[in-house]
């Protein structure tokens, strides 16, 4: 395989007129036209054999496509009608004659070839003549490098936006040269040398932008890093989730940075990674601040139910660990199970959101038989072993991975414990009735 980008038609002139009689096109313009190739070409392409009469030229780049195993994106002049009569010709020879009418662009990715018009290069202008010597003029301010990089910043929009790549499981390079509008890889990494006039999209992959790399557009990457090497341009916001960004001192990001593991994003990145980290923290206290709240109320309204939890947790806590894990499971099996008519769902919503005060409830219990194992020889105030079980929550919640799985563990603990108690007595076994030869008999 070989990557090329050059002009065609460079055989002879006498080979160009017998295939042109053959196809049944004029070959006059195939010294001035020209066809730029971009993308992977191979180095001999397949062989074909095509007879057609009085078509347009578009169904005959059809017929030729169709014969070489290509999959052909047209934005061309349907052209006059041609009579194709070949046989064994080289296929991207046939192609090119066919397209001897003008220049034009065929950019290549695997069998997939798209062929448009090559943008109109600006005719040379004639130099102006000299004037005569006169008297020395100022000399103008020169420009700043402000002044310069405002002029950049209105550089016009590419006249073309390209068209738009979606890579999933495998990797993507965009040359340099070449334009593509929006860009999308999934598990797999990005290379851009060209244009990006749309937005970029990577995850679970590495993100490289080279030198001379332009994207107008927005970069999001999930699970990788991201490279903006120095001369790479980003006109608009970049967000990096679960990954470093690596920034070179000559990069230009014109929008928002927003990544908090940057060892390079300059002071803007350092920035906005403390006002996520101050954010986050924000969060994790007003969570605590409510849950305490909320084992407070639950203490100062049902103080025998609270008690009876307690017990039950300091007495067999991995009992309640298991009867959590089996409950959860079973609270979900039954609020699928309701969801599958009409009339359940709204008694699942229900149930659900009563299992998640019921837990919530549960894991204060549990916070609070902690606080008490700690401090209980202190004080034996319960608010304060609440609290002091808040804060140890979180404090350890701020670790990565060992903070989720403890309050994972504490949410199974108060469900386990609920279930032990039968939800601290509101649900009781009934007794049976007299002459069922049952234990449980009533007195007359």
């Amino acid at each position: 395989m070989r990557i090329v980008s050059t002009r065609l038609f460079s055989s002879s002139r006498l080979g160009a007129a017998a295939l042109g009689a053959a196809l049944g096109v004029s070959t006059s313009g195939a010294a001035t036209a020209e066809i730029l190739r971009k993308g992977s070409w191979p180095d001999v392409e397949p062989k074909v054999s095509v007879e057609l009469s009085n078509e347009p030229r578009s169904e005959a780049l059809k017929r030729v496509a169709q014969a070489a195993g290509w999959s052909l994106v047209l934005n061309v002049p349907p052209g006059n009608a041609v009579d194709l009569h070949v046989k064994d010709q080289p296929a991207d020879r046939v192609l090119e004659l066919l397209l001897a009418d003008g220049s034009y662009v065929a950019t290549r990715d695997g069998d997939l070839i798209a062929i448009a018009p090559a943008p109109a290069t600006p005719q040379p202008t004639l130099a102006p003549e000299t004037p005569a010597p006169g008297p020395p003029a100022a000399l103008a301010p020169s420009a700043s490098p402000g002044d310069a990089e405002d002029e950049d910043a209105e550089e016009a929009p590419p006249s073309s936006r390209g068209r738009d790549r979606f890579v999933t499981g495998g990797s993507l390079r965009v040359e340099k040269g070449e334009v593509v509008n929006d860009v999308s890889v999934i598990g797999g990494s990005l290379d851009v040398w060209g244009t990006v006039t749309g937005d970029i999209d990577v995850m679970g992959g590495s993100t490289h932008l080279h030198e001379g790399a332009r994207v107008r557009g927005d970069v999001s990457t999930v699970g990788g890093p991201l490279t903006v090497a120095d001369g790479a341009r980003i006109d608009g916001d970049v967000d990096v989730v679960g990954g470093p960004l690596h920034r070179g001192e000559r990069a230009r990001i014109r929008g928002d940075v927003n990544n908090d593991l940057s060892p390079a994003g300059g002071d803007g990145a350092s920035a906005q990674g403390a006002s996520t980290l101050a954010r986050r923290a924000g969060h994790a206290v007003t969570r605590t601040a409510f849950l305490f709240a909320f084992g407070a109320v639950m203490l100062a309204l049902w103080p025998r139910r609270m008690e009876t939890l307690k017990v039950e947790i300091a007495a067999r806590p991995m009992r309640s660990f298991a009867l959590g894990v089996v409950g959860v499971l079973g609270a979900l099996a039954i609020a699928v199970a309701l969801c599958v008519t009409l009339i359940g769902v709204p008694f699942a919503v229900i149930g659900l959101l009563l299992a998640v005060v019921a837990v919530v409830a549960g894991g204060c219990a549990v916070l609070e038989t902690a606080g008490a194992g700690l401090f209980g020889h202190r004080t034996k105030n319960p608010y304060v072993h609440l609290a002091i079980g808040c804060l140890g929550v979180l404090i350890v919640s701020a670790i990565p991975y060992i903070g989720g799985a403890l309050c994972a563990a504490v949410a199974l603990i108060g469900a386990g414990a609920l279930v032990a108690t039968r939800l601290t007595g509101l649900l009781r076994p009934k007794a049976r009735s007299e002459g069922t030869g049952g234990p449980y008999r009533t007195s007359p």
